[in-house]
Protein backbone atom coordinates (compact mmCIF):
# COMPACT_ATOMS: atom_id res chain seq x y z
CA UNK A 1 0.00 0.00 0.00
CA UNK A 2 1.15 3.32 -0.83
CA UNK A 3 2.51 6.14 2.01
CA UNK A 4 -0.41 9.24 1.48
CA UNK A 5 2.70 11.15 1.34
CA UNK A 6 4.48 9.44 -1.30
CA UNK A 7 1.42 8.82 -3.44
CA UNK A 8 1.25 12.80 -2.71
CA UNK A 9 4.72 13.26 -4.08
CA UNK A 10 4.36 10.86 -6.86
CA UNK A 11 0.48 12.94 -8.25
CA UNK A 12 2.79 16.18 -8.02
CA UNK A 13 5.82 14.77 -9.95
CA UNK A 14 3.24 13.94 -12.79
CA UNK A 15 1.97 17.29 -12.92
CA UNK A 16 5.09 19.10 -13.01
CA UNK A 17 6.33 16.89 -15.93
CA UNK A 18 3.23 17.08 -17.72
CA UNK A 19 2.94 20.37 -17.60
CA UNK A 20 3.44 22.95 -20.41
CA UNK A 21 7.73 24.31 -20.66
CA UNK A 22 7.79 27.37 -22.79
CA UNK A 23 11.62 26.92 -22.90
CA UNK A 24 11.37 23.02 -24.24
CA UNK A 25 12.55 22.00 -27.33
CA UNK A 26 9.56 19.05 -27.61
CA UNK A 27 6.03 21.06 -27.53
CA UNK A 28 3.69 20.53 -29.92
CA UNK A 29 0.75 23.49 -30.84
CA UNK A 30 -2.15 22.32 -32.90
CA UNK A 31 -4.81 25.17 -34.14
CA UNK A 32 -8.36 24.28 -33.33
CA UNK A 33 -11.68 25.15 -34.53
CA UNK A 34 -11.90 25.29 -38.36
CA UNK A 35 -12.10 21.60 -38.83
CA UNK A 36 -10.04 22.27 -42.19
CA UNK A 37 -9.88 18.27 -42.29
CA UNK A 38 -13.91 18.33 -42.98
CA UNK A 39 -15.25 17.06 -39.39
CA UNK A 40 -13.19 17.91 -36.16
CA UNK A 41 -13.41 16.13 -32.68
CA UNK A 42 -13.71 18.38 -28.95
CA UNK A 43 -11.12 20.65 -28.09
CA UNK A 44 -11.04 18.27 -25.19
CA UNK A 45 -10.75 15.37 -27.12
CA UNK A 46 -7.59 16.38 -28.54
CA UNK A 47 -6.21 18.11 -24.93
CA UNK A 48 -6.21 14.25 -23.62
CA UNK A 49 -3.37 13.23 -26.24
CA UNK A 50 0.43 13.49 -25.02
CA UNK A 51 1.18 14.74 -28.73
CA UNK A 52 -0.22 18.31 -27.97
CA UNK A 53 0.79 20.79 -25.55
CA UNK A 54 -0.67 23.84 -26.77
CA UNK A 55 -3.98 24.62 -28.86
CA UNK A 56 -4.58 27.73 -30.43
CA UNK A 57 -8.31 28.33 -30.88
CA UNK A 58 -9.25 29.59 -34.44
CA UNK A 59 -10.62 32.52 -34.78
CA UNK A 60 -11.23 35.78 -33.10
CA UNK A 61 -12.59 36.97 -36.99
CA UNK A 62 -14.13 40.18 -36.21
CA UNK A 63 -12.83 43.10 -34.00
CA UNK A 64 -12.36 45.60 -32.58
CA UNK A 65 -16.40 46.83 -33.08
CA UNK A 66 -19.01 43.77 -32.43
CA UNK A 67 -16.70 40.90 -31.63
CA UNK A 68 -17.25 37.67 -33.80
CA UNK A 69 -15.53 33.94 -32.94
CA UNK A 70 -15.93 31.07 -35.10
CA UNK A 71 -14.99 27.84 -34.06
CA UNK A 72 -17.04 25.65 -36.89
CA UNK A 73 -19.66 22.88 -35.55
CA UNK A 74 -18.53 23.22 -32.32
CA UNK A 75 -20.75 26.14 -31.12
CA UNK A 76 -23.97 27.81 -32.58
CA UNK A 77 -25.68 29.22 -29.38
CA UNK A 78 -25.34 33.21 -29.18
CA UNK A 79 -25.96 35.95 -27.28
CA UNK A 80 -28.91 38.18 -27.74
CA UNK A 81 -26.15 40.10 -29.70
CA UNK A 82 -24.94 37.36 -31.88
CA UNK A 83 -22.08 36.44 -30.19
CA UNK A 84 -21.18 32.88 -29.73
CA UNK A 85 -21.56 31.58 -26.25
CA UNK A 86 -19.47 28.22 -26.00
CA UNK A 87 -20.38 26.29 -22.45
CA UNK A 88 -19.25 23.42 -23.53
CA UNK A 89 -15.87 24.95 -25.10
CA UNK A 90 -15.23 26.38 -21.58
CA UNK A 91 -15.86 23.26 -19.79
CA UNK A 92 -12.76 21.94 -22.27
CA UNK A 93 -10.96 24.80 -21.92
CA UNK A 94 -10.80 24.35 -18.06
CA UNK A 95 -10.29 20.26 -18.87
CA UNK A 96 -7.42 21.26 -20.90
CA UNK A 97 -5.56 23.94 -18.45
CA UNK A 98 -6.10 20.85 -15.86
CA UNK A 99 -4.19 18.48 -17.83
CA UNK A 100 -0.93 21.24 -18.06
CA UNK A 101 -1.98 21.91 -21.83
CA UNK A 102 -1.92 25.79 -22.54
CA UNK A 103 -5.21 26.98 -24.55
CA UNK A 104 -4.42 30.44 -26.90
CA UNK A 105 -6.94 32.62 -28.58
CA UNK A 106 -5.91 33.32 -31.82
CA UNK A 107 -7.31 36.92 -33.46
CA UNK A 108 -7.48 37.20 -36.98
CA UNK A 109 -7.15 34.27 -40.10
CA UNK A 110 -7.24 34.41 -43.68
CA UNK A 111 -10.51 36.00 -43.91
CA UNK A 112 -12.14 38.24 -41.69
CA UNK A 113 -13.11 41.65 -40.71
CA UNK A 114 -10.27 43.29 -37.94
CA UNK A 115 -8.15 46.09 -37.93
CA UNK A 116 -6.89 49.09 -36.10
CA UNK A 117 -6.68 52.71 -37.24
CA UNK A 118 -4.21 53.81 -34.74
CA UNK A 119 -2.44 53.10 -31.58
CA UNK A 120 -4.55 53.88 -28.92
CA UNK A 121 -7.98 51.80 -30.45
CA UNK A 122 -5.75 48.84 -29.84
CA UNK A 123 -4.62 49.80 -26.77
CA UNK A 124 -8.43 50.20 -25.67
CA UNK A 125 -9.20 46.68 -27.06
CA UNK A 126 -7.15 44.92 -25.12
CA UNK A 127 -8.97 45.76 -22.12
CA UNK A 128 -12.07 44.44 -24.10
CA UNK A 129 -9.85 41.04 -24.52
CA UNK A 130 -8.67 40.99 -20.96
CA UNK A 131 -12.08 41.58 -19.72
CA UNK A 132 -14.07 39.12 -22.78
CA UNK A 133 -11.16 36.33 -22.22
CA UNK A 134 -9.17 36.76 -19.36
CA UNK A 135 -9.21 38.33 -16.23
CA UNK A 136 -11.10 41.08 -16.38
CA UNK A 137 -13.51 41.74 -14.13
CA UNK A 138 -15.84 44.70 -15.65
CA UNK A 139 -19.83 44.09 -15.19
CA UNK A 140 -22.41 43.87 -18.19
CA UNK A 141 -19.59 41.93 -20.44
CA UNK A 142 -20.18 38.98 -22.57
CA UNK A 143 -18.29 35.85 -21.72
CA UNK A 144 -18.37 33.56 -24.65
CA UNK A 145 -16.34 30.91 -22.50
CA UNK A 146 -18.31 31.94 -19.16
CA UNK A 147 -15.29 31.78 -16.31
CA UNK A 148 -13.01 29.89 -18.31
CA UNK A 149 -9.53 32.15 -18.95
CA UNK A 150 -7.87 31.34 -21.72
CA UNK A 151 -3.62 31.61 -21.44
CA UNK A 152 -2.82 34.05 -23.91
CA UNK A 153 -3.53 35.47 -27.20
CA UNK A 154 -2.16 34.80 -30.87
CA UNK A 155 -2.05 37.26 -33.52
CA UNK A 156 -2.82 35.62 -36.63
CA UNK A 157 -3.00 38.60 -38.45
CA UNK A 158 -3.45 38.50 -42.53
CA UNK A 159 -4.35 41.49 -43.81
CA UNK A 160 -1.43 43.61 -44.51
CA UNK A 161 -2.48 45.94 -41.81
CA UNK A 162 0.46 46.03 -38.68
CA UNK A 163 -1.28 49.05 -37.24
CA UNK A 164 -1.86 48.48 -33.64
CA UNK A 165 -0.55 45.10 -32.55
CA UNK A 166 2.92 45.85 -31.23
CA UNK A 167 0.63 48.49 -28.63
CA UNK A 168 -2.01 45.83 -28.24
CA UNK A 169 0.68 43.61 -27.20
CA UNK A 170 1.98 46.10 -24.79
CA UNK A 171 -1.11 46.73 -23.38
CA UNK A 172 -2.08 43.41 -22.55
CA UNK A 173 1.13 42.43 -21.09
CA UNK A 174 0.24 45.20 -18.36
CA UNK A 175 -2.83 43.47 -17.68
CA UNK A 176 -1.35 40.02 -17.39
CA UNK A 177 0.70 41.23 -14.46
CA UNK A 178 -2.76 41.94 -12.62
CA UNK A 179 -3.25 38.07 -13.03
CA UNK A 180 -3.08 35.19 -11.20
CA UNK A 181 -0.94 32.66 -13.24
CA UNK A 182 1.38 33.50 -16.26
CA UNK A 183 0.00 34.50 -19.85
CA UNK A 184 1.25 34.23 -23.11
CA UNK A 185 1.70 36.79 -26.22
CA UNK A 186 2.22 34.66 -29.89
CA UNK A 187 2.03 35.53 -33.29
CA UNK A 188 2.15 33.84 -36.74
CA UNK A 189 4.01 35.23 -39.26
CA UNK A 190 4.86 33.95 -42.67
CA UNK A 191 8.58 32.63 -43.12
CA UNK A 192 8.59 35.58 -45.73
CA UNK A 193 10.71 37.94 -43.34
CA UNK A 194 9.29 40.61 -42.28
CA UNK A 195 5.98 39.64 -41.94
CA UNK A 196 3.72 42.62 -43.65
CA UNK A 197 1.23 41.70 -41.04
CA UNK A 198 2.69 41.31 -37.46
CA UNK A 199 6.47 42.05 -38.45
CA UNK A 200 6.25 45.01 -36.61
CA UNK A 201 4.53 43.88 -33.55
CA UNK A 202 7.16 40.81 -33.39
CA UNK A 203 10.01 44.10 -33.74
CA UNK A 204 8.43 46.22 -31.01
CA UNK A 205 7.02 44.25 -28.42
CA UNK A 206 7.51 41.57 -26.14
CA UNK A 207 6.04 38.47 -28.14
CA UNK A 208 6.81 35.11 -26.41
CA UNK A 209 6.41 33.00 -29.16
CA UNK A 210 6.63 32.57 -33.09
CA UNK A 211 4.77 30.24 -34.85
CA UNK A 212 6.68 30.69 -38.33
CA UNK A 213 4.62 29.07 -40.89
CA UNK A 214 7.03 27.05 -43.74
CA UNK A 215 4.02 26.63 -45.99
CA UNK A 216 2.51 28.21 -48.94
CA UNK A 217 6.08 30.15 -49.45
CA UNK A 218 9.00 30.26 -51.16
CA UNK A 219 10.56 29.86 -48.04
CA UNK A 220 9.06 26.33 -47.18
CA UNK A 221 11.46 23.65 -45.54
CA UNK A 222 11.79 22.13 -49.16
CA UNK A 223 12.43 24.93 -50.68
CA UNK A 224 14.59 28.09 -49.75
CA UNK A 225 14.08 27.24 -46.19
CA UNK A 226 15.24 30.50 -44.16
CA UNK A 227 14.88 29.47 -40.59
CA UNK A 228 18.71 31.04 -40.12
CA UNK A 229 16.70 34.72 -41.27
CA UNK A 230 14.42 34.20 -38.09
CA UNK A 231 17.43 32.69 -36.16
CA UNK A 232 18.97 36.11 -36.86
CA UNK A 233 16.09 38.60 -35.71
CA UNK A 234 15.53 36.45 -32.48
CA UNK A 235 19.20 38.00 -31.86
CA UNK A 236 19.24 41.36 -33.35
CA UNK A 237 15.80 42.61 -33.75
CA UNK A 238 13.41 41.02 -31.07
CA UNK A 239 12.88 43.09 -27.93
CA UNK A 240 12.40 39.23 -26.25
CA UNK A 241 16.10 37.37 -26.45
CA UNK A 242 13.57 34.64 -25.22
CA UNK A 243 11.44 34.54 -27.70
CA UNK A 244 10.81 30.77 -28.62
CA UNK A 245 10.49 30.16 -32.92
CA UNK A 246 8.13 27.06 -34.15
CA UNK A 247 8.21 25.56 -37.22
CA UNK A 248 5.45 26.28 -38.26
CA UNK A 249 3.66 22.93 -41.09
CA UNK A 250 0.43 21.65 -42.55
CA UNK A 251 -0.93 18.63 -40.63
CA UNK A 252 -1.56 17.35 -44.14
CA UNK A 253 -1.34 17.76 -47.54
CA UNK A 254 -4.66 18.72 -48.10
CA UNK A 255 -4.29 21.42 -45.21
CA UNK A 256 -2.40 23.75 -47.29
CA UNK A 257 -1.08 24.08 -51.17
CA UNK A 258 2.53 23.85 -49.98
CA UNK A 259 4.75 22.89 -47.29
CA UNK A 260 3.50 19.58 -45.96
CA UNK A 261 6.36 17.49 -45.10
CA UNK A 262 5.53 13.50 -45.88
CA UNK A 263 9.16 12.41 -45.61
CA UNK A 264 9.63 11.85 -42.16
CA UNK A 265 13.43 11.27 -43.07
CA UNK A 266 13.40 15.18 -43.79
CA UNK A 267 11.19 15.98 -40.77
CA UNK A 268 13.65 14.49 -38.40
CA UNK A 269 17.03 15.73 -39.81
CA UNK A 270 15.77 19.32 -40.24
CA UNK A 271 14.76 19.33 -36.31
CA UNK A 272 18.14 17.82 -35.42
CA UNK A 273 19.63 21.02 -37.27
CA UNK A 274 17.31 23.99 -36.20
CA UNK A 275 16.55 22.27 -32.80
CA UNK A 276 20.38 22.93 -32.30
CA UNK A 277 19.33 26.58 -31.83
CA UNK A 278 18.68 27.80 -28.48
CA UNK A 279 15.10 29.43 -29.49
CA UNK A 280 13.71 26.26 -31.04
CA UNK A 281 10.89 25.34 -29.34
CA UNK A 282 8.92 22.82 -31.18
CA UNK A 283 6.00 22.28 -34.10
CA UNK A 284 3.30 24.27 -35.07
CA UNK A 285 0.43 22.20 -37.19
CA UNK A 286 -2.36 23.30 -39.20
CA UNK A 287 -4.21 22.62 -37.74
CA UNK A 288 -5.49 19.63 -34.88
CA UNK A 289 -8.24 17.55 -37.31
CA UNK A 290 -5.54 17.58 -40.19
CA UNK A 291 -2.94 16.46 -37.75
CA UNK A 292 -4.73 13.56 -36.23
CA UNK A 293 -6.76 12.21 -39.56
CA UNK A 294 -3.59 11.94 -41.31
CA UNK A 295 -2.01 9.11 -40.82
CA UNK A 296 1.74 8.22 -41.93
CA UNK A 297 3.63 4.62 -41.27
CA UNK A 298 0.63 3.74 -39.12
CA UNK A 299 0.83 6.65 -36.60
CA UNK A 300 -1.24 9.91 -36.34
CA UNK A 301 1.06 12.59 -38.31
CA UNK A 302 0.75 14.60 -34.96
CA UNK A 303 2.37 11.57 -32.98
CA UNK A 304 4.89 10.93 -35.35
CA UNK A 305 6.08 14.94 -34.80
CA UNK A 306 6.26 14.72 -31.22
CA UNK A 307 8.13 11.30 -31.37
CA UNK A 308 10.55 12.85 -33.76
CA UNK A 309 10.61 16.29 -30.91
CA UNK A 310 11.10 13.99 -28.25
CA UNK A 311 13.84 11.77 -29.47
CA UNK A 312 15.76 14.73 -30.30
CA UNK A 313 15.54 16.27 -27.25
CA UNK A 314 16.26 12.85 -25.26
CA UNK A 315 19.09 12.52 -27.93
CA UNK A 316 20.44 16.65 -26.79
CA UNK A 317 19.58 15.60 -23.36
CA UNK A 318 22.31 12.30 -23.65
CA UNK A 319 24.86 14.33 -25.04
CA UNK A 320 24.48 16.88 -22.17
CA UNK A 321 24.71 14.03 -19.56
CA UNK A 322 27.72 12.39 -21.22
CA UNK A 323 29.97 16.06 -21.52
CA UNK A 324 28.69 16.44 -17.95
CA UNK A 325 30.39 13.19 -16.54
CA UNK A 326 33.61 14.37 -18.58
CA UNK A 327 33.87 17.64 -17.39
CA UNK A 328 33.36 16.27 -13.63
CA UNK A 329 36.06 13.70 -14.33
CA UNK A 330 38.64 16.48 -15.32
CA UNK A 331 37.17 18.75 -11.70
CA UNK A 332 40.81 19.82 -9.73
CA UNK A 333 41.15 20.98 -6.11
CA UNK A 334 43.49 24.11 -5.75
CA UNK A 335 45.77 24.07 -2.84
CA UNK A 336 43.28 26.02 -1.15
CA UNK A 337 40.55 23.29 -1.50
CA UNK A 338 38.49 25.20 -4.09
CA UNK A 339 36.28 23.63 -6.58
CA UNK A 340 36.87 24.49 -10.25
CA UNK A 341 34.37 23.49 -12.44
CA UNK A 342 33.74 24.21 -15.83
CA UNK A 343 30.58 24.91 -17.94
CA UNK A 344 30.09 24.93 -21.64
CA UNK A 345 27.66 25.56 -24.24
CA UNK A 346 27.72 24.58 -27.86
CA UNK A 347 26.48 27.41 -30.75
CA UNK A 348 26.03 26.54 -34.00
CA UNK A 349 25.44 27.63 -37.63
CA UNK A 350 22.17 26.34 -38.85
CA UNK A 351 22.83 25.50 -42.55
CA UNK A 352 19.98 25.90 -45.20
CA UNK A 353 18.67 22.97 -46.65
CA UNK A 354 19.47 22.67 -50.45
CA UNK A 355 16.78 22.45 -53.11
CA UNK A 356 16.13 22.56 -56.73
CA UNK A 357 13.10 25.18 -57.64
CA UNK A 358 11.54 24.51 -60.95
CA UNK A 359 10.27 28.05 -62.58
CA UNK A 360 6.64 28.32 -64.33
CA UNK A 361 3.15 27.92 -63.55
CA UNK A 362 2.74 24.38 -64.49
CA UNK A 363 2.77 21.29 -61.70
CA UNK A 364 6.26 19.63 -62.22
CA UNK A 365 7.96 17.10 -59.72
CA UNK A 366 11.19 18.48 -57.69
CA UNK A 367 13.93 16.36 -57.25
CA UNK A 368 16.49 17.81 -54.71
CA UNK A 369 18.84 16.49 -52.07
CA UNK A 370 19.91 17.56 -48.30
CA UNK A 371 22.70 17.56 -46.34
CA UNK A 372 22.29 17.89 -42.90
CA UNK A 373 24.42 16.87 -39.32
CA UNK A 374 23.06 13.09 -38.65
CA UNK A 375 25.45 13.07 -34.96
CA UNK A 376 26.98 16.24 -33.45
CA UNK A 377 29.27 15.83 -30.06
CA UNK A 378 28.80 18.88 -27.76
CA UNK A 379 29.03 19.87 -24.08
CA UNK A 380 26.22 21.78 -23.10
CA UNK A 381 25.69 22.90 -19.57
CA UNK A 382 23.70 25.96 -18.56
CA UNK A 383 22.69 27.78 -15.24
CA UNK A 384 20.15 29.64 -15.58
CA UNK A 385 17.48 31.75 -13.44
CA UNK A 386 13.20 31.95 -13.47
CA UNK A 387 12.03 34.96 -12.94
CA UNK A 388 8.66 36.45 -13.29
CA UNK A 389 7.99 40.25 -14.18
CA UNK A 390 4.68 42.00 -15.53
CA UNK A 391 3.13 38.75 -15.90
CA UNK A 392 6.07 37.21 -17.83
CA UNK A 393 8.02 34.30 -17.46
CA UNK A 394 12.04 35.39 -18.29
CA UNK A 395 15.01 33.44 -17.80
CA UNK A 396 18.30 34.54 -17.09
CA UNK A 397 20.76 32.49 -18.48
CA UNK A 398 24.80 32.44 -17.64
CA UNK A 399 26.76 30.17 -20.12
CA UNK A 400 30.27 29.87 -21.18
CA UNK A 401 30.91 28.62 -24.75
CA UNK A 402 33.60 25.95 -25.59
CA UNK A 403 32.68 24.02 -28.98
CA UNK A 404 34.11 20.73 -30.24
CA UNK A 405 32.10 18.81 -32.71
CA UNK A 406 32.40 16.17 -35.07
CA UNK A 407 29.92 16.14 -37.81
CA UNK A 408 28.97 12.98 -39.79
CA UNK A 409 27.38 13.88 -42.62
CA UNK A 410 24.69 12.19 -44.62
CA UNK A 411 22.52 12.57 -47.99
CA UNK A 412 18.87 11.98 -48.33
CA UNK A 413 17.44 11.54 -51.39
CA UNK A 414 14.10 13.45 -51.37
CA UNK A 415 11.37 13.15 -54.44
CA UNK A 416 8.90 15.89 -53.58
CA UNK A 417 5.68 16.00 -55.94
CA UNK A 418 4.02 19.62 -56.11
CA UNK A 419 1.44 21.50 -57.68
CA UNK A 420 3.23 25.07 -56.38
CA UNK A 421 5.66 26.23 -58.69
CA UNK A 422 8.05 29.62 -57.79
CA UNK A 423 9.18 31.69 -60.19
CA UNK A 424 12.00 34.18 -58.81
CA UNK A 425 14.56 36.56 -59.88
CA UNK A 426 16.43 36.35 -57.59
CA UNK A 427 16.99 33.62 -54.71
CA UNK A 428 17.28 35.50 -51.49
CA UNK A 429 20.13 34.59 -49.04
CA UNK A 430 19.43 34.05 -45.28
CA UNK A 431 20.24 37.59 -44.74
CA UNK A 432 17.89 39.55 -47.25
CA UNK A 433 14.91 40.68 -46.72
CA UNK A 434 11.37 41.37 -48.64
CA UNK A 435 9.22 43.62 -46.80
CA UNK A 436 5.50 43.98 -48.06
CA UNK A 437 3.72 47.44 -47.99
CA UNK A 438 0.58 47.35 -45.66
CA UNK A 439 -2.37 48.85 -47.22
CA UNK A 440 -5.86 48.94 -45.25
CA UNK A 441 -7.83 48.11 -42.19
CA UNK A 442 -10.67 47.00 -44.27
CA UNK A 443 -10.95 42.83 -44.23
CA UNK A 444 -12.07 40.69 -47.20
CA UNK A 445 -15.46 38.89 -45.56
CA UNK A 446 -16.76 38.48 -42.24
CA UNK A 447 -16.97 34.87 -43.02
CA UNK A 448 -14.66 32.74 -41.00
CA UNK A 449 -12.28 30.36 -42.98
CA UNK A 450 -12.56 26.82 -43.12
CA UNK A 451 -9.27 26.19 -43.99
CA UNK A 452 -5.53 28.26 -43.05
CA UNK A 453 -4.22 30.49 -45.63
CA UNK A 454 -0.74 32.06 -44.80
CA UNK A 455 -1.48 34.93 -47.69
CA UNK A 456 -2.36 38.21 -47.00
CA UNK A 457 -4.64 39.79 -49.50
CA UNK A 458 -4.20 43.32 -51.50
CA UNK A 459 -6.38 45.94 -51.20
CA UNK A 460 -7.59 48.53 -53.72
CA UNK A 461 -9.82 51.45 -51.73
CA UNK A 462 -12.98 52.64 -52.96
CA UNK A 463 -13.71 55.48 -55.57
CA UNK A 464 -16.72 58.18 -54.97
CA UNK A 465 -17.81 57.93 -58.76
CA UNK A 466 -20.44 55.62 -59.97
CA UNK A 467 -20.72 54.61 -63.68
CA UNK A 468 -23.26 52.03 -63.40
CA UNK A 469 -25.90 50.57 -61.02
CA UNK A 470 -23.17 48.12 -59.61
CA UNK A 471 -20.89 49.81 -56.72
CA UNK A 472 -17.61 50.90 -57.72
CA UNK A 473 -15.57 47.86 -56.01
CA UNK A 474 -18.15 44.96 -57.75
CA UNK A 475 -17.13 47.07 -61.15
CA UNK A 476 -13.65 46.72 -60.18
CA UNK A 477 -13.86 43.22 -58.93
CA UNK A 478 -15.48 42.30 -62.03
CA UNK A 479 -13.07 43.78 -64.29
CA UNK A 480 -10.02 42.36 -62.22
CA UNK A 481 -11.20 38.93 -62.73
CA UNK A 482 -11.21 39.31 -66.36
CA UNK A 483 -7.88 40.11 -66.39
CA UNK A 484 -7.05 37.28 -64.24
CA UNK A 485 -8.48 34.96 -66.87
CA UNK A 486 -6.90 35.81 -69.42
CA UNK A 487 -3.68 35.74 -67.76
CA UNK A 488 -2.45 39.13 -67.25
CA UNK A 489 -2.08 39.04 -63.58
CA UNK A 490 -1.86 43.26 -62.58
CA UNK A 491 -1.65 44.12 -66.48
CA UNK A 492 1.41 45.58 -66.70
CA UNK A 493 5.04 44.50 -67.64
CA UNK A 494 6.54 44.30 -63.92
CA UNK A 495 5.32 44.58 -60.57
CA UNK A 496 5.94 45.84 -57.43
CA UNK A 497 7.24 43.97 -53.94
CA UNK A 498 4.13 42.60 -52.27
CA UNK A 499 1.51 43.29 -54.93
CA UNK A 500 -0.93 40.21 -55.38
CA UNK A 501 -2.56 39.08 -58.03
CA UNK A 502 -4.04 35.89 -59.51
CA UNK A 503 -2.75 33.42 -62.23
CA UNK A 504 -5.90 32.02 -64.67
CA UNK A 505 -5.62 28.52 -63.08
CA UNK A 506 -6.33 29.86 -59.28
CA UNK A 507 -3.01 30.31 -57.94
CA UNK A 508 -2.07 33.29 -55.85
CA UNK A 509 1.01 35.31 -57.24
CA UNK A 510 2.88 37.38 -54.92
CA UNK A 511 5.42 39.94 -56.39
CA UNK A 512 8.88 39.31 -54.82
CA UNK A 513 12.40 40.87 -55.45
CA UNK A 514 10.27 42.00 -58.86
CA UNK A 515 9.36 39.23 -60.11
CA UNK A 516 6.54 36.91 -59.67
CA UNK A 517 5.82 33.82 -56.94
CA UNK A 518 2.97 31.49 -57.96
CA UNK A 519 1.58 29.35 -54.86
CA UNK A 520 -1.32 27.24 -54.97
CA UNK A 521 -4.23 27.89 -52.82
CA UNK A 522 -5.26 25.75 -49.73
CA UNK A 523 -7.38 22.89 -50.09
CA UNK A 524 -11.22 24.65 -51.15
CA UNK A 525 -10.02 27.80 -51.81
CA UNK A 526 -8.96 29.54 -55.46
CA UNK A 527 -7.77 32.92 -56.38
CA UNK A 528 -9.85 36.04 -57.29
CA UNK A 529 -10.55 39.28 -56.85
CA UNK A 530 -13.89 40.41 -54.82
CA UNK A 531 -15.90 43.19 -52.99
CA UNK A 532 -16.35 43.79 -49.02
CA UNK A 533 -18.24 47.48 -48.79
CA UNK A 534 -16.29 50.16 -50.80
CA UNK A 535 -12.97 47.85 -51.00
CA UNK A 536 -11.98 45.39 -53.61
CA UNK A 537 -9.30 42.46 -52.33
CA UNK A 538 -7.32 39.60 -54.12
CA UNK A 539 -6.44 37.00 -52.09
CA UNK A 540 -7.19 33.12 -51.50
CA UNK A 541 -11.14 32.42 -50.58
CA UNK A 542 -13.25 30.18 -50.45
CA UNK A 543 -13.87 28.16 -54.14
CA UNK A 544 -18.12 28.30 -53.22
CA UNK A 545 -18.13 32.54 -52.86
CA UNK A 546 -16.47 32.81 -56.50
CA UNK A 547 -19.77 32.68 -58.35
CA UNK A 548 -20.88 35.56 -56.35
CA UNK A 549 -18.27 37.89 -57.33
CA UNK A 550 -16.96 37.10 -60.66
CA UNK A 551 -18.81 37.94 -63.98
Amino acid sequence: MFHPRLLLLSLVQLLLTSAFDINAKDNVAVYWGQASAGTQESLGTYCASDNVDVVVLSFLYQFPDNLAIDFASACSTTFDDGLLHCPSIAADIESCQAKGKKVFLSLGGAIGSYGFTDDSQAEEFATTLWNTFGEGTADNVERPFDTAVVDGFDFDIENNNPTGYASLATKLRSLYAKGSKDYYLAAAPQCVYPDASVGDALANADIDIAFVQFYNNYCNVDKQFNWDTWADFVENTSPNKDIKLYLGLPGAASAAGSGYISDLSLLKSTVQTIGENSHFGGIMLWDASQGFTNQVDGEPYVAQVKSILEANTDSTSSQSATSSVQSSSSTATTPDSTLITSTSSKASSISQISSTTQQGVEPTTTSGSTSSPDSISSTTTISSTKTVVNGKVSIASSTDVTTSQQAVTQSTAISVTSSTEVTTSQQPTTKSTTTLQPTTTAAPTTIPEPSRTTLQPSTTQSSDSTQSTDSWAVTRAKELNEQFVKGELNGKDSCSDGEISCTADGKIAICNYGAWVYTECAAGTTCFAYDSGDSVYTSCNFTYLKPDVVF
